[in-house]
């Protein structure tokens, strides 16, 4: 059986740098990661950043330098054999998968895992029933995936 794994990336526009990513496991363990990456994009600077650290989230680890990223999401992947990335948007798997290549020292690198799979689900994940969720925050985007992907079951 695959574990699987709901994410959700924010970044400053859509070529920009990385500034926040989660990983929620299906069992609920999470990750939540932020970078020292400054957005420039006004709507970004507006919609987003404010929505980094926010209530009911956890404050996001602050990781100073982006590819650093790679060994933090390999380290809470790796015990799963063959895992299931999930994601609502294929822009978002894109980032994973660039993060999760990426060496400590910024080169490309091996991901041990026998089978990793992806899923971009197109679907809205707002307005959601999770108390507190706040758009924008890729803790809570995550989370809002999970959620609404699970009621589907």
């Amino acid at each position: 059986m695959s574990d699987r794994f709901y994410i959700d990336c924010e970044f400053d526009g859509h070529g920009g740098p990385l500034l926040s990513i989660a990983v929620i496991h299906e069992d609920g363990a999470s990750m939540y990661l932020r970078t020292d990456a400054v957005a420039l994009d006004p709507w970004v600077i507006e919609n987003v950043v404010p929505h980094i650290v926010c209530p009911g989230a956890p404050t996001p680890s602050r990781v100073p330098v982006a590819h650093h990223i790679g060994g933090l999401l390999r380290g809470f992947i790796g015990g799963a054999g063959s895992p299931v990335i999930i994601a609502d948007s294929p822009v978002d798997i894109g980032r994973f998968c660039a993060a999760v290549s990426t060496s400590y020292e910024g080169n490309w690198t091996w991901v041990n895992n026998p089978l990793m799979t992806f899923e971009a689900h197109n679907i809205d994940i707002y307005p959601t029933d999770l108390p507190g969720a706040v758009r924008h925050n890729a803790w809570w985007d995550a989370m809002a995936l999970r959620e609404k992907l699970r009621a589907g079951d």
